[in-house]
């Protein structure tokens, strides 16, 4: 394949996404994501064939990226308070940057068995090393008494659900509040991020 060929599949890529985390993957429709990338119907059809494969491209690119992150934490062997640090920075900063994700997640992937038997298709042999990797270094850390007792599975829902949350209250936090300033935000971010990690520490922590 080309470059333009490569430029152009990534312009019908990113066109799917704006359109599905627009609409919704029930209500995208691939004439309108042509539409956003500037393309024909049929060359849209002739990279991708049908929305199911965008969409399964699309999280694929994500899923890698957030992956592979993880990977060079967990491969650097480093601490384990450090290692949760890193992996909750990590995970917060990739959902900042693209912060309508978790509410797609929810409505479309949480809610949809078919959409959530693909993530966990595509999730499920990298995810469980990681997990098991974490989960090495937790008990790891229980046992000398450096860590209070918890399951590795109430370990990552604090993580994801504080992280998280975040993305899904700031919205309606900055109308209410009336934050409109871009630096406002990124300074209200970075401030919660700190916390997150402290508020875990502070409960994991045995010091």
């Amino acid at each position: 394949m080309e470059n333009n060929d490569l430029t152009t599949e990534q312009v019908i890529l990113n066109a799917a996404e704006e359109e599905f985390l627009d609409k919704g993957y029930g209500n995208a429709k691939t004439v309108a994501i042509a539409k956003r990338a500037g393309v024909s119907h049929s060359m849209l059809h002739y990279y991708f064939r049908t929305k199911e494969k965008l969409f399964q491209m699309i999280f694929e690119k994500k899923i890698a990226s957030l992956i592979q992150s993880f990977v060079v934490i967990l491969d650097k062997d480093a601490p384990f308070e450090q290692m949760i640090r890193q992996l909750m920075e990590a995970q917060f900063n990739f959902v900042a940057k693209q912060p309508r994700l978790p509410i797609f997640v929810f409505n479309e992937i949480l809610q949809n068995k078919s959409n959530r038997d693909l993530v966990i298709e595509l999730l499920a042999p990298h995810i469980s090393v990681i997990l098991g990797k974490i989960e090495t270094k937790l008990n790891e850390e229980i046992e000398k008494g450096n860590v209070r007792p918890i399951s590795l599975i109430n370990l990552m829902m604090n993580i994801l659900s504080l992280n998280i949350s975040v993305f899904i209250a700031l919205p309606v936090l900055k109308d209410v509040m009336n934050i409109n300033s871009k630096k406002e935000v990124e300074k209200i971010l970075a401030e919660r991020r700190e916390n997150n990690v402290r508020f875990v520490f502070n409960a994991l922590m045995i010091r």
